[in-house]
């Protein structure tokens, strides 16, 4: 059974024999020329000069002959190639237009069509999964934003607490001087940092009264949780760190692993630090929402032992700058710690 060759391979086949034969009609055109010089420069040697010294220039004149032919043809091939180069560069410059080199060549007069009909096709396909990609990570950050939401709406003081946290975190990581990329991914684990409150029961989130030692464990299990959730996820592993660890202290003291120093990764120290500020300047069932100030005092305190000092001096200059604009402020209120009466015996 005969098999039929594919258009698109018979016309490429035809290409490339007919390039091979401008070459060769070219070398051929050059070796002919720089041959019948040769030889007409051997007949006069050998008519003018004595037997001996025409032998050798004989010699001497063939080598210079094949020399010459030999750098003809590189110099022309050099040219060419160049030539088809600089087309090529341009046409990935200016993203396949025809008219922007000015240059052709018949040597590879199909063979730059051809490249730039690739070229705009790649280009356009490549454009289209840009665009496709786009959607789909816009699309997964809305999700991402939705699920935060929910998870900040089983209570009332929560609402916004998530966004909140997550822009605060987005301009520390810019104040640190961190890429695009990485500011992003810092924005979205702090996003989705209390992700694991879905696994903690209604009663348990809403609770006005304080905790007690065991109800608090399992709160703090949320980080934990959140982890579980997104580490199935590919897309979503970077983001483990800032939710996992973001109640992590440098001192040891944090939870759930009582990671210190170094053992804890920038994100989750960014996310800690912008988690507090918010949960300080929020009215919360425990606390009334604190002056920015105030908080930032307390914060620069525990710098060093709770909290990054360098992610907190750039919380403080955003805030003092007025880069970062607070909403719900009130009064700076303070605290006092209750101790237990001992009992007369």
């Amino acid at each position: 059974m005969q098999t039929v060759q594919p258009r698109a391979s018979q016309e490429s086949s035809s290409k490339g024999m007919r390039i091979r034969w401008r070459v060769f009609a070219r070398v051929l055109a050059i070796f002919a020329g720089t041959t019948t010089i040769t030889v007409l420069a051997m007949l006069v040697a050998h008519r003018l000069l004595r037997p001996a010294l025409a032998d050798w220039s004989a010699v001497v004149i063939e080598l210079g002959g094949s020399a010459a032919a030999a750098l003809m043809v590189t110099v022309w091939l050099d040219r060419r190639i160049q030539r088809l180069v600089r087309v090529l560069e341009s046409g990935v410059v200016d993203r396949g237009n025809s008219d922007s080199a000015g240059v052709s060549d018949d040597l590879f007069a199909e063979v730059i069509p051809a490249w730039r009909a690739a070229l705009k096709t790649i280009l356009e396909r490549g454009e289209e999964q840009h665009d496709e990609a786009r959607t789909h990570y816009e699309t997964l950050t809305e999700l991402m934003r939705m699920v935060a939401k929910a998870v900040d709406e089983r209570t009332a003081y929560l609402r916004g607490h998530s966004e909140r946290v997550a822009a605060y975190a987005a301009a520390i990581a810019w104040k640190m001087g961190l890429d695009e990329k990485q500011v992003e991914r810092v924005r979205l684990a702090a996003l989705l940092h209390d992700l694991g409150c879905l696994g903690v029961e209604d009663y348990l989130v809403m609770k006005q009264t304080p905790l007690s030692p065991e109800e608090f464990e399992i709160i703090k299990a949320h980080t934990v949780k959140g982890a579980a959730i997104l580490r199935p996820i590919g897309m979503l592993q970077d983001l483990v760190p800032g939710v996992e660890l973001h109640h992590e202290s440098l001192d040891g003291t944090g939870y759930p692993y009582g990671l210190s120093g170094d053992q804890i990764p920038l994100m989750p120290r960014i996310v800690a630090v912008a988690d507090s500020f918010d949960a300080m300047t929020t009215p919360r069932p425990y606390q009334a929402a604190m002056n920015a100030d105030y908080v930032l005092d307390i914060l620069a305190r525990l710098a060093g032992t709770r909290y990054d000092h360098k992610v907190v001096a750039a919380l403080a200059e955003l805030v003092t700058t007025g880069a970062l604009e607070l909403k719900n402020v009130r009064s700076p209120v303070t605290f006092r710690m209750r101790k237990q009466v001992p009992e007369l015996v």
